[in-house]
This record gives C-alpha cells, sequence and structure tokens, in this order.
C-alpha cells in the first residue's frame, strides 16, 4: 500500500516526501545529512540531544527535526547561521566533559562524535575547567564500559526496553550529575547485548573481546550470513592481515594470513530488523582455540610425526569400500551420523556418498525426532517474517523463540509494542521478553484448547490473523508425532479452513535441521534401531560430523571415524574415535543454507583455511575417488557433481523452494497414544548448542555469568 506524498521547501527547493515522516527522514530521503546523536531508525524517538536542530518558517526557535513531523507547505532551513551556531553551542557542550582519549577509544575511525565535530563543531574550545570522572560499570563478559566517555543520548537504555525486553538500564542523577547505567549492580542478561556496542554513537560502551585487537580502516570487510540463527539475516565478517614467524630448519619464515576480527549486523533489504545475538557475534574465536590442522589417528596421536592426508585417506578408503577388485572383502555395515553446522551441498555430497558405500541409513543428531518432510509446510515457519504483521493473536507449543531464534522474537516483540497482539504459550514457561498468556506444561491444556474448554479458544477462533508456532524440539519426545497433528488439527478445525495455509509453522532451532529436512534426511527415524545395533556391534564403520551429543559410552564399541574442526576436552566422543579429520568451519568456504521461511541463502568465505584441511564435500568425493573399488563406481562419482542441477539452488537464490527430493526410505507413525507428561525444556543453554559454541572463550564466558540468577562477582 502506498503512503501519501506531501510537497515542502527544503532549503529553498521542492521536494515530495512522505506525509509520516519526521523532518530528520523527510530530509535523508531527499539527501540532505543531519547530524544526530539520540536518533535511530529502530527505536523510539527521545530529541535529547539537540544537535538536529534546524529552523521552520514561522517557528519561533530552532525546532528538534528528529521529533517533528512534516505538513503540507512546510518551509525548512538546515544550513542557516542560526542553525551552525547552534550545532556548535551544542557540540561544545557535549565536549566540555569528554575526554580526549580517542586514540586508545576502539570506536575511533567509527566515532559519530569525532565525525560531527568534524563537520558541524568548532574549531576552538572556551573550557578550562577540570573534567568530571565517571566511575565504570562492570556489565557482563560482552560489553565493556567507559562511562566517562558517554554523552547521554540513551539510546542503550531505550535499546534495553524496547528490543531486548530487559529493562535495568536507565539515567540518574541531575545536571553534572547524571549517569547512565543499570538500576542496580548486575550484569545485562540479554543474548542481545553486543548491539549496544553498535548503536553506542561514542565510546561509552564497546565490545569487551573487541578491545584493542584492531582499527577499523585495517579491517576487510566480507559479507555473509548468520549461521547460528535459523533466520540467516545478513552479517558483515571483518578480518585483518596478521603476520606471524614460523621456525622451520633453523629459519624463519613470515607467514600471513587473514583472521576474523569481529562480525557486525548488517542492513539489507528482506528483514526490517538488522540486529544479530551474542553467539552469532562472538563465537568466531573458537575456530582459532584447538584447531585440527592435520588428520590425527589412534596410532598416532601421541608420536611426535603425524600422518599425511593421503595415507589416512587411502586407509579410510580401505576400511569403506564394500569390496575389492578380488571380491574377498564381506560388505560392512557403515553409517552417518550429522549433528550440526553442515551445510546443503556438505550434506548432499556425504549422502551421496555413504550411499554408494553401501550406506544403510543417514541420520540427524543423536536423538529421535518426528517431523514430516513430505513438504516444506511441514517443516518451516511456513510464512515470511515480513508477514507477522498480520497476526492478531499466537500459540505456541514447547518453543523458546528467545533463544531457539533470537531475531524471531525480536520481530514479535517490535510487533506486541505496536499494536495488540496475544501470545499464548503452552509448555516449559520460559521468559520471552514480551507479554504472555502461559497456558501450562503439559499437552492436557493443548486438549482443552481443542475441547473449548479455555479462553484461549474463544480468543483464536473469533480473530482472523490467528496461527500455531510449533517448536522443532518437542518433536524429539515420544509425543512429537501426536503432539504436530493435533497441533496441525486445532489450526485446521478452529480457523475454519480447508487447508492449513500460514496458520501453522515449525520454529527449526538451526539451519542445520531444515537441510536435514529439505534433502529428505529423516532426523532419527531409526535412533532406537541404532542403538540396539551398536550394543551388539551390528555396526562396522560409522562417519560423525560435528559430534557435539555423542558420548563415550554408547559408541565406544564402534569404528568411528569423526569430522569435526576442533577438540572439546568435556565431550569424550572426539578421544574414543580412530581417526580425527578436520574440516572447514562456514568462514571457510562458500555454501548454501535454508533460513526458517524456507529461502535459500548463500554464505561467503571469510577466511582461508589451514592447508590441508578439507571442505565435508571435498573430503567424502577425495574418499570415493582413493577407494579400490570396480570401474563401476567410480563411474557414478559424476553423479556427486549434480548438485546444483538436482536441488536448484543457484535458480533459487533468495527464493522460498516449494518442491522436496527425498533420498531415504519410509517412515511410520507412532501409535496415537498420548502421554500426559509436562513438555521438557527446549533449550538448556543458549550459549552452547554445537561443537563450535562449546568451544568458545566468549561463550564460555557468558554461560559462566549471564545464566546465574546473581552476580557472585559483584562487590
Amino acid at each position: 500500500m502506498s503512503q501519501p506524498i506531501i510537497t515542502l521547501t527544503i532549503n529553498n527547493k521542492p521536494y515530495e516526501v512522505r506525509a509520516n515522516a519526521s523532518i530528520l527522514q523527510a530530509c535523508e530521503e531527499v539527501g540532505i545529512h543531519l547530524p544526530r546523536f539520540c536518533y535511530h531508525e529502530k527505536l523510539s524517538v527521545a530529541g535529547n540531544c539537540r544537535i538536529c536542530l534546524v529552523e521552520v518558517e514561522k517557528s519561533p526557535k530552532p525546532v528538534v527535526s528528529c521529533a517533528m513531523p512534516v505538513s503540507k507547505g512546510m518551509v525548512i532551513y538546515t544550513d542557516t547561521p542560526l542553525v551552525k551556531k547552534v550545532r556548535e553551542s551544542v557540540l561544545e557542550f557535549l565536549l566540555i566533559n569528554h575526554p580526549l582519549d580517542c586514540p586508545i577509544c576502539d570506536q575511533g575511525g567509527e566515532c559519530d562524535l569525532q565525525d560531527e565535530t568534524l563537520q558541524f563543531g568548532s574549531d576552538r574550545s572556551r573550557f578550562y575547567e577540570f573534567k568530571r570522572s565517571v566511575e565504570d560499570k562492570e556489565v557482563g563478559p560482552i560489553i565493556k564500559t567507559i562511562m566517562t566517555r558517554c554523552i547521554h543520548c540513551t539510546r542503550c537504555v531505550r535499546f534495553s526496553a524496547e528490543i531486548a525486553g530487559q529493562e535495568v538500564m536507565g539515567s540518574f542523577g541531575r545536571g553534572e550529575e547524571t549517569e547512565i547505567g543499570t538500576y542496580v549492580q548486575e550484569f545485562i542478561k540479554t543474548e542481545l547485548s553486543g548491539n549496544l556496542a553498535d548503536i553506542c554513537p561514542v565510546g561509552a560502551l564497546t565490545s569487551k573481546p573487541y578491545a584493542y585487537r584492531a582499527r577499523s580502516w585495517e579491517l576487510q570487510k566480507v559479507e555473509s550470513i548468520d549461521f547460528f540463527d535459523s533466520l540467516c539475516t545478513e552479517i558483515e565478517i571483518q578480518t585483518r592481515q596478521f603476520t606471524s614467524p614460523e621456525f622451520s630448519l633453523g629459519k624463519v619464515h613470515i607467514n600471513t594470513k587473514e583472521e576474523i576480527v569481529r562480525i557486525l549486523p548488517k542492513a539489507n533489504g528482506i528483514y526490517d530488523d538488522n540486529w544479530i545475538s551474542d553467539k552469532t557475534r562472538y563465537v568466531f574465536d573458537a575456530v582459532r582455540k584447538q584447531r585440527i590442522k592435520f588428520p590425527v589417528t589412534k596410532d598416532t596421536a601421541f608420536q611426535s610425526h603425524n600422518p599425511l592426508l593421503e595415507d589416512v585417506l587411502v586407509n579410510a578408503a580401505v576400511d569403506l569400500s564394500v569390496q575389492n577388485d578380488s571380491n574377498i572383502v564381506s560388505p560392512k555395515k557403515i553409517t552417518g551420523i550429522i549433528d550440526s553446522l553442515i551445510d546443503l551441498e556438505g550434506l548432499y555430497i556425504m549422502v551421496n556418498a555413504l550411499k554408494l558405500s553401501g550406506a544403510a541409513d543417514i541420520q540427524a543428531g543423536n536423538h529421535v525426532s518426528k517431523i514430516n518432510f513430505d513438504i516444506p509446510a511441514y517443516y518451516t515457519l511456513n510464512r515470511s517474517v515480513n508477514t507477522l504483521n498480520n497476526l492478531t493473536s499466537l500459540l505456541m507449543i514447547g518453543v523458546n523463540p528467545r533463544f531457539e531464534t533470537s531475531i524471531l522474537n525480536t520481530s514479535l516483540r517490535k510487533h506486541q509494542l505496536s499494536r495488540d497482539l496475544t501470545y499464548y504459550f503452552i509448555g516449559v514457561y520460559a521468559n520471552l521478553k514480551l507479554k504472555q498468556n502461559h497456558l501450562g506444561i503439559s499437552p492436557i491444556k493443548l486438549l482443552s484448547i481443542l475441547s473449548n474448554k479455555t479462553v484461549a479458544t474463544k480468543e483464536l477462533v473469533l480473530t482472523k490473523g490467528s496461527s500455531i508456532f510449533l517448536g522443532s524440539e518437542i518433536l524429539k519426545s515420544k509425543n512429537g508425532a501426536i503432539i504436530q497433528n493435533l497441533a496441525r488439527f486445532l489450526a485446521k478445525r478452529l480457523f475454519l479452513k480447508t487447508s492449513v495455509g500460514d496458520r501453522f509453522g515449525i520454529i527449526q532451532g538451526n539451519p542445520t535441521n531444515l537441510i536435514f529436512n529439505h534433502l529428505g534426511v529423516n532426523p532419527s527415524v531409526r535412533s532406537n534401531l541404532y542403538v540396539e545395533e551398536i550394543r551388539d556391534k551390528k555396526i562396522d564403520l560409522l562417519y560423525t560430523v560435528q559430534p557435539h551429543t555423542l558420548t563415550s559410552k554408547k559408541w565406544l564399541s564402534t569404528l568411528v571415524y569423526t569430522n569435526v574442526t576442533s577438540f572439546v576436552t568435556h565431550k569424550p566422543a572426539s578421544f574414543v574415535s580412530n581417526t580425527l579429520i578436520p574440516i572447514q568451519t562456514f568462514y571457510e568456504k562458500d555454501g548454501y543454507l535454508l533460513n526458517l521461511e524456507g529461502r535459500v541463502r548463500k554464505f561467503y568465505k571469510a577466511v582461508t583455511p589451514p592447508i590441508g584441511v578439507l571442505s565435508l564435500e571435498t573430503f567424502f568425493i577425495t574418499l570415493l575417488r582413493a577407494q579400490v573399488t570396480p570401474t563401476k563406481w567410480l563411474a557414478t562419482l559424476k553423479n556427486m557433481w549434480r548438485f546444483n542441477d538436482e536441488v536448484c539452488v543457484t535458480k533459487n537464490i533468495e527464493k522460498i523452494m516449494l518442491f522436496q527430493n527425498n533420498f531415504f526410505y519410509n517412515y511410520s507413525e507412532p501409535s496415537n497414544f498420548l502421554i500426559l507428561a509436562p513438555f521438557s525444556k527446549s533449550i538448556s543453554d543458549f550459549y552452547s548448542t554445537d561443537l563450535l559454541t562449546s568451544n568458545s572463550v566468549t561463550m564460555g564466558e557468558s554461560a559462566l555469568f549471564l545464566n546465574k540468577r546473581r552476580n557472585f562477582s559483584s562487590k
């Protein structure tokens, strides 16, 4: 729907702008920059910095442009002597107590105060008194505070209250004693705290892990997507070239390579919000810690030398072979388990490679999951995030969107704040930072809604824009299939629709699960059978990818080839493996992911992987080529390169794919016996959900400090 347009005059030139815009927004639309500190396009208007003042005809004094709406025929001046003098005075006032520590400030080169002072400020200062000093606050392992630099723009206060939903920050004191901080001494316990450093216009709030790492002009920028949130929003990976000495044969060699320094959100034309979670922002440090840079086997793990990749591949190929040219090797039972952090192409190649090797089945994760992957509507959100403005009421069952997909939760909160929107919740109570009606923790409440015995039934029936979101974690329970059928039945019967349509959707915790479903790799429908066979030592060879949830008790009797990126000391599966093969991370390759909407998104290589570290698809293709197998097997290798044609990735970039390519077999429906036990918690630790997050130092500190109810380190 097009917005009404009005005509006004800016600096003696006529322009057409949106009728509902403010003066500052109207000037931005026509290409006139106005300075601002407190204004942010994603936050409410405060109008307290006074740097954006402009002259308006017939107004007795300058007008705050960010808070004044435009009107038809308005005459605005942005460059008169009065406006210039006002800006100089405001900036001189802000710099009275601001420390001149730009050379050591992490905001140097990106500081709005620096830029605006250079363009609109005076060339001299009239202040000769002592500057005031403000005590820094300890707010956690993510944000570093130097509150003497604060100019009281209140962006952080409004972000905490409006976006993060944590009203713990505010301003206290009056006049020269005004300070910004937390009302009580505690950490900022939100999964979005890293965004505070982005929105701060000065160096008062900066990123603690990024402190003194680099300057903005030293960084190279690579556009990519979020790997750890199922919405896969755009991010900007910033890298830096660094040199390190290496000693070899008595000589010093200088090695130059890239290093990821920080990750920032990036605005895009698809989604309205451009926030990212702390997990996305800081987990990259796991790539540098305890990294496997060469194959490791049990025979050579404690020796001074390590096996060559070629030798390991040959040995692995012999183990993988069903038969050799002499037909004297008996068939082996081979299977694979994919835990997380795998892209479309990697999963496609691995599945085909193991099928060609005689694999009985591939399973996703170390759990049983009941999900139907016949069409994307059964495993995606079944709607675009931009259509959430059509919602009037929402029933969420067994899901924690705040931790499973943080950006979706911020959208739900934004829509609730802007209009009348009712949220109902069934499952273990989770603080979603929004107003919700918690109905209960067991399937009994879902049956009550179906039986028209609750107030929620009436609310959901009478409103047009009602929907149901079901958490994918609930599908791992014994009731998974039945709860899914009841939710679909509720969406169809209560809303009086012939088809569910966008009334029902599933929230997946990470894009890897969506890839499993999209390629038809059914998540663990035979996990119970696997456990029995492994216990009886019937599986000869097991391949695992990123084994985050595997334990040594279950897999100790099985020959394991594990493809991992790093050691994790508290996960013993890595240490019972016969062979550890290093593989590339998402930061070190190009690839494709599928997001919550069913939209194909592409990510790009940001850094060069260590020498000899292969991508997962390259490893399996090389493994097949190294096999001692009949010629007919080698002829089928051409099928491995059909990924783009068969999955149709490049034709569907940024589109929602509506087809399905099933790889694996049948799905038997469980019994219709409903267990009335309470739902389990959907996610236990936001900061440790996969192999990389478990290996991240920053995520470990966040889990240690931010998961506590109280600060044990406070004074």
